[in-house]
């Protein structure tokens, strides 16, 4: 088994026993696959994954809420933390298999940014979460459980993530990054003229 990697934004003080795997729960209608994937492998799983959604297609980028909107909602410590959520609808498998390949690097290795591609008909999503831990959404268990054997990820029961090696003497920590000068906030800028917007702001 080849060495997991975690993305460039991003430290895990202790990787020995995480692995690629996934598991599968159920919550309503939809089936939830959690799925560890190591940062070498992330965009060939969002290739996958765009490539069987039916269309049409939107993309979710969420990034931290900017510090001075921070300031003003968080009025102690105890007030979580915020991220701006932003989409962008009705675009094409092509469209999202193009974005990848331009901002693709960016956004699997800041560490700051989570972000997903669904089917506005099918809602079917693949969301990169914190620490980008991938999860999957939905209906159709048989459909994303090929695609896991197509890229050798195994099923486990009850599977180990980042999250469950962190302690107080072990934190992890997610920085942001940039690559060739840009950042994610400069995506954000960018796909403005593919129509992404501001939808919300909410707690983290």
């Amino acid at each position: 088994m080849y060495e997991f990697l975690t993305a460039k934004g991003i430290v895990v003080p202790d990787l020995a026993d995480i692995h690629e795997c996934y598991e599968v729960s159920q919550r309503e209608e939809k089936f939830v696959f959690t799925i560890n994937v190591s940062a070498t492998n992330i965009e060939k799983l969002m290739k996958n994954f765009c490539s069987e959604l039916d269309e049409p297609c939107f993309l979710i980028i969420e990034v931290p809420t900017n510090v001075t909107y921070e300031q003003q909602l968080r009025a102690d410590n105890t007030v979580p933390f915020h991220c701006d959520v932003h989409y962008c609808d009705g675009l094409s498998k092509k469209t999202l298999l193009e974005l990848i390949d331009k901002y693709g690097e960016l956004l699997i290795n800041d560490g700051m940014v989570c972000f997903g591609f669904s089917s506005h008909t099918s809602h079917d999503e693949l969301y990169i979460g914190k620490y980008k831990i991938a999860t999957i959404f939905s209906a159709d268990k048989q459909r994303y459980s090929n695609l896991m054997s197509k890229m050798d990820i195994p099923l486990e029961d009850n599977i180990k993530t980042v999250w469950d090696t962190f302690s107080s003497e072990t934190p992890g920590s997610t920085n942001a990054i940039s690559l060739d000068g840009k950042s994610i906030y400069d995506i954000l800028e960018e796909l403005k003229e593919l129509g992404l917007y501001f939808a919300e702001r909410r707690e983290q």
